[in-house]
């Protein structure tokens, strides 16, 4: 039997992270790298780029016990794509504006990245890749002062072009995640990795890497780090399609009667929402 694949135009749009410090975490994204606050409402930061419906980022606020604050044992490692080179080179001096700290630049390819960390310790990779791949694949140091001294267009908020592109998630048990997500959510195994998925046409990876902490399978408590993501579908036929192969594999998950909104819950407790608009 032919395994399940989710439709190629099916894509992570937000991620949500629970946080402890909201303005610290609102100053960061909104002024440092440029994300646009769309809504306020109750404990959820709702940020996007400058395109009208565009929600790439929730933050929500948490109340946590002070050990599951030290250890931040959901902490995310999720990366911008900026579409053009222009618009990376004026986000690197946005951040060297405001003196953050810039933990790594590499070229890896035709893929310039710079990483750093939000203060609550999620990190962020901010990318720009040329369309033409390169042959080269060695990783080499980034000169950022180079593009800096270059950059002539000074970009106030994140263009309606930045999207997700890439997310790495720390799990105990790398293998469980790899079966579930690609036997149950339908994702697509990267090449012969046994670690690396793909999503949306192979434009979405998903990276596995296996925890540092020991973190509870099922848990009360709510530890700072990531929530849960928001999938796009665009058609109902896709979501009853999904449906129809978890009840097949007697999955435990929620459907809203229109069928607009699926959630499930991974081995890690993260919540992926399928949204039909």
């Amino acid at each position: 039997m032919e395994k399940f694949k989710l439709s190629k135009d099916v894509y992570v749009e937000t991620v949500a992270i629970r946080i402890k410090e909201v303005d610290e975490m609102i100053n960061f994204y909104k002024n440092v790298l440029g994300f646009v606050l769309k809504l306020e409402e109750n404990n959820l930061s709702i940020f996007g780029s400058l395109k009208k419906d565009s929600r790439l980022l929730i933050l929500e606020e948490t109340e946590v016990e002070n050990e599951l604050m030290k250890s931040n044992e959901n902490s995310i490692c999720f990366s911008l794509l900026i579409p053009t080179l222009e618009e990376f080179s004026s986000l690197l001096r946005r951040i060297t504006v405001h003196n953050y700290p810039i933990m790594g630049a590499v070229q890896l390819g035709s893929r310039k990245s710079i990483f750093l960390s939000d203060p609550e310790g999620n990190r962020i990779e901010v990318s720009y890749e040329e369309g033409i791949e390169s042959p080269v694949r060695e990783k080499e140091e980034l000169d950022i002062a180079d593009l800096i001294k270059n950059s002539k267009v000074l970009y106030s908020s994140l263009s309606s072009g930045v999207r997700l592109d890439r997310v790495q998630l720390f799990v105990n048990d790398v293998a469980e995640h790899f079966q579930f997500y690609q036997d149950m959510l339908g994702m697509i195994p990267q090449q012969d990795r046994t670690d690396k998925l793909t999503l949306d046409n192979h434009n979405f990876s998903i990276h596995l890497e296996k925890s540092e902490i020991m973190k509870p399978q099922k848990s009360e408590d709510e530890a700072l780090g990531i929530d849960f993501f928001v999938l796009n579908v665009d058609h109902e036929d896709e979501m009853v399609r999904l449906k129809n192969h978890l009840e097949e594999h007697e999955q435990d998950f929620f459907i809203d009667n229109k069928k607009t909104i699926l959630t499930i819950y991974d081995p890690s407790n993260i919540e992926w929402w399928f949204v039909r608009n």
